[in-house]
């Protein structure tokens, strides 16, 4: 089964990669399309985990939002000076963070592939903003993903 696997944390700049990709044709752009809609499932569950641990430690308004002082969110009064539970939050942020996700292909294969394929072509424009890391990021998890299983298909002949 082809599966994209990433960290929690490279979520966003693969995204935003994507955001800063042009690609001509249905197929690449339906696969483009596809990816993002599965990134930002991925990253709406990131969220809600993160508001999970953050909602333990921090406080908030009345409308469910945390609450800020000086850019920072605002400690629940009985962890204002416990450096245990500031270090355990902390931790626990750091673990979601490195948490390694999957997103299946199968279902939409043959269109992230064929947008696969026109990135490895060069038949892309990348705006001026496409960062060079987070474009080889996006490389890296789909070679991943399409040259291994193409790998497993050689060792079965």
């Amino acid at each position: 089964m082809k599966t994209i696997k990433l960290k929690n944390i490279e979520v966003i700049p693969v995204y935003q990669a994507l955001e800063n990709i042009i690609v001509q044709g249905r197929k690449p752009r339906r696969g483009k399309g596809k990816l993002q809609k599965a990134l930002k499932a991925k990253n709406e569950e990131f969220l809600e985990d993160l508001n999970d641990i953050r909602s333990d430690y921090f406080k908030k308004n009345g409308d469910g939002t945390f609450v800020e002082s000086n850019g920072n969110l605002a400690w629940l009064d009985e962890y204002v000076n416990d450096q245990g539970a500031k270090n355990k939050a902390s931790e626990q942020t750091k673990e979601l963070n490195a948490e390694v996700i999957g997103i299946d292909l199968v279902e939409h294969e043959a269109k992230i592939k064929s947008f696969f394929d026109t990135l490895e072509k060069d038949e892309f424009t990348g705006k001026e903003s496409l960062r060079d890391e987070d474009f080889e990021t996006l490389m890296e998890l789909l070679e991943e993903a399409f040259e291994a299983n193409e790998d497993k298909k050689e060792e079965e002949k």
